[in-house]
């Protein structure tokens, strides 16, 4: 009985002397590498991205500045972060490496696509090409009864799909019971399971040839909010008007940033200021754009897209998107952080 009783106190004296010395923080090691097609980073660049993970590290998990070690060579980061909890590590290497992206677009009007819309549309017809393989019974059930104009607020009553084929079997038209085109960026919508094909439909060189050659397509990041099934989502007409082929003006240009409730709602507004360039640009683009909506591309994918009224100067502007508190509150992080200058991976990782 009595070595019995030696046996069991030596077991608890085990398991407790293990339970004291477990270590729920460890060091983390991370090789950090640029995912760059035919080309080589710079220096600069690779510095700069050491830069935007510092920052990121600090504003996201609250990490201190000298538990973070970050070693830069032309080709690679190693990160040492000291003292780190190992349930965050996940966490940690989506946002070091996340390449979150706010832009600024300025964009086509419905009314000056639609007719674009339907020559693609007739073309597809002309041609047999298949469009959407929904049944009858199945397109019923996503007919909505109406869009909303925002602006009027009128109701649209026709059907959203129809049998006119290809495209706009699975593409609606945002018009009006009359047939006339509802006052926005947003040229059509559809369901989430259809919005591949249509845009493999855009990509087809006969159909590209009949678009201007300045459009592009961003879905909307949100389900259309008169949907009841939450299901079908935006399609925006945004216009390219840079040599370079990128927005006019995207989150390098926030030198600050804060999320706020808007008072007595549940909606959330992100306040942006501008750098000195930045200002201008968006003082020009709003100028340039008092009747028309600017997109607004988060991760591409469409936020809002407000309808300017007049300029806006002093580089200071608000955003809403039907962004939750922690949503907008992750974007104030990236753009307090800063654009990485290019994608990143993590190529190796451990903890020690």
């Amino acid at each position: 009985m009595k070595a019995k009783f030696i046996i069991l106190a030596f077991i608890i004296a085990a398991l407790s002397f293990v339970g004291s010395t477990t270590k729920e923080n460890f060091d983390f090691k991370a090789k950090v590498v640029p995912q760059i097609k035919n080309s080589i980073p710079n220096l600069s660049d690779m510095n700069k991205a050491s830069e935007v993970i510092n920052q990121r590290l600090i504003n996201f998990f609250g990490i201190p500045q000298e538990s973070i070690k970050l070693d830069v060579t032309d080709n690679q980061i190693l990160l040492t972060i000291h003292n780190v909890d190992t349930s965050k590590i996940h966490l940690i290497t989506n946002v070091i490496t996340g390449d979150n992206k706010l832009e600024f677009w300025e964009t086509y009007e419905n009314a000056e696509i639609l007719g674009y819309l339907t020559k693609a549309n007739n073309f597809l017809r002309e041609k047999q090409y298949p469009g959407s393989n929904l049944k009858e019974e199945k397109q019923a059930k996503h007919d909505l009864p109406g869009i909303v104009d925002e602006k009027t607020a009128e109701r649209d009553t026709r059907k959203q799909y129809s049998d006119r084929a290809p495209l706009f079997r699975i593409l609606g038209q945002m018009i009006t019971s009359s047939g006339q085109p509802l006052p926005s960026c947003m040229i059509g919508i559809a369901d989430k399971k259809d919005t591949a094909q249509i845009i493999r439909y855009f990509k087809m060189d006969p159909i590209k040839t009949l678009f201007p050659s300045d459009l592009k397509f961003y879905w909307s990041s949100n389900p259309y909010k008169y949907d009841p099934t939450k299901t079908l989502y935006g399609l925006h007409a945004i216009k390219v008007t840079t040599g370079n082929k990128q927005a006019p003006l995207d989150g390098s240009a926030i030198i600050s940033a804060n999320a706020t409730t808007i008072s007595g709602k549940t909606d959330v507004k992100i306040g942006l200021t501008m750098d000195s360039d930045g200002s201008k640009t968006w003082a020009r683009i709003t100028r340039d754009n008092i009747g028309r909506c600017i997109a607004v591309v988060y991760n591409g994918h469409v936020r809002s897209y407000p309808r300017v009224q007049a300029e806006i100067s002093g580089g200071k502007t608000e955003i809403t998107g039907d962004f939750t508190i922690d949503e907008a509150n992750d974007l104030v992080n990236i753009l307090k952080s800063g654009e990485l200058p290019f994608k990143l991976k993590i190529a190796e990782a451990s903890t020690f």
